[in-house]
């Protein structure tokens, strides 16, 4: 069935697109030409980017080794983490030919390691403590490399100790804001030289991606959640961590699928976390086990859609779509629910803030031709409150995330400097 004009998602460019002029067939030799101009292109950006990886990968490790005798190894991964975050985002804040892949640049201080121990005069018991602190910081795949490097310069039973990483030595806890849209994931991890140090996740549920907006040690779990509430705002104040009773919400909550990529936007200090965040991830999830809780509210965007298409009807929207006419009931109930995140995970899609009202705005306007979009949007009342009746949340809130509905007031921080969203941004809620 042909897609209606009505609802073809916009172009990138967010313009309706126009038929291009046909361009004149070329020949075999100038499109082999064109593949072969590419490839080299690619080539040399590829050195290029690799060679600015390696500067930077030497540049570290002889600041790390200067500081290692008189750092502990924590300190000395502490380091390590903020001078990855600095050289990611001077990366970025480059240009697009200097941009260089975080794996790229962790390939580039594994090898860079490698060199130096097979030279001569070096310090290697420094550069051993280096790798292994650099190999327990790793999630996969590249944990992997690393445990490789190791297993070869120190040992197989040193590749396993590293390959084990920190261990959580208690309960992992969490607890969210109001809205229940914004959490904070907080475990307590071995210290090989001082007291266990307790690791925050602050992570937001409010964008196309559940993103880890801040992450990082803190000496207790009580100042891990102070930090959190100071950042979250009003919405957290009365927050109180309870133990994780549900794995499920939990991997949702965690980097898993897309710990290995970036989301976009990243700034310094989440750079700095990027991969050790990951990997304690890992490890907390794994801790937590299958452990199964009862959430108070589930909810499939398929459940959704249907109860969402039966209340327009009952609200006079009627069933069939036009490409003249406004739109069905069941298009306006599927294309909602289709765009309400996170989709995929049952016990954190129902729940509603104004963050996420406004953040849904945004993705409307933007991937839907003006006319839909329109339509969308002069509906989203009522799917929120449909959502506040499933998840029974307070009067007060709903009126809250219903003043962001209509797009006209700007939800404070999810801009960037250029005016287009930024899902890392770490709002106050």
């Amino acid at each position: 069935m042909p897609v209606s004009r009505k609802r073809k998602k916009k172009s990138q460019s967010g313009r309706k697109s126009q038929r291009q002029p046909v361009a004149p067939p070329q020949s075999r030799a100038s499109l082999a030409n064109a593949f072969s101009e590419l490839f080299e292109y690619r080539r040399q950006l590829g050195e290029h980017r690799a060679a600015l990886a390696g500067t930077e990968a030497r540049s570290m490790i002889d600041a790390l080794v200067a500081n290692a005798p008189q750092w502990s190894d924590e300190d000395l991964e502490d380091h390590l983490c903020v001078r990855y975050g600095a050289a990611m985002a001077q990366y970025d804040a480059g240009a697009v030919e200097d941009v260089v892949n975080p794996d790229d640049l962790v390939r580039a201080l594994l090898a860079a390691i490698d060199e130096r121990l097979h030279q001569a005069g070096t310090d290697v018991a420094i550069l051993h403590r280096l790798l292994t602190v650099v190999a327990g910081v790793l999630p996969p795949p590249l944990s992997e490399s690393a445990r490789t490097l190791v297993a070869k310069h120190l040992g197989t039973q040193a590749a396993r100790q590293v390959s084990r990483g920190r261990a959580v030595t208690g309960p992992v806890l969490w607890a969210h804001d109001v809205y229940g849209t914004r959490w904070a994931v907080v475990a307590p991890f071995s210290s090989v030289d001082g007291p266990d140090r307790w690791y925050l996740w602050d992570v937001d549920t409010c964008g196309y991606e559940i993103v880890t907006v801040h992450s990082g040690f803190h000496p207790t779990a009580e100042s891990a959640l102070t930090a959190w509430r100071e950042s979250v705002g009003n919405a957290a104040t009365g927050a109180a961590m309870t133990v994780v009773d549900d794995a499920e919400t939990l991997g949702a909550l965690l980097p898993s699928q897309f710990e290995e990529l970036r989301i976009g936007g990243e700034d310094q200090d989440q750079y700095a976390e990027f991969m050790r965040s990951r990997r304690l991830g890992r490890t907390a999830r794994d801790a937590v086990g299958k452990t199964r809780g009862r959430p108070s509210v589930r909810l499939t965007a398929d459940e959704a859609r249907q109860r969402f298409a039966q209340r327009l009807r009952q609200l006079g929207h009627h069933d069939g779509s036009t490409d003249e006419g406004p739109a069905g009931a069941d298009d306006l109930a599927a294309e909602l629910a289709d765009s309400w995140p996170p989709r995929d995970h049952p016990t954190l899609y129902p729940l509603c803030s104004p963050h996420k009202v406004a953040v849904a705005v945004l993705h409307l306007r933007d991937f839907y031709k003006d006319d839909f979009a329109a339509e969308l949007v002069a509906v989203l009342p009522e799917w929120i409150r449909l959502l506040a009746e499933q998840t029974g949340m307070a009067a007060e809130l709903t009126e809250r995330c219903l003043a962001y509905a209509s797009g006209q007031l700007q939800f404070p921080g999810i801009l960037d400097d250029h005016g287009r969203p930024n899902p890392m941004a770490r709002v106050t809620e």
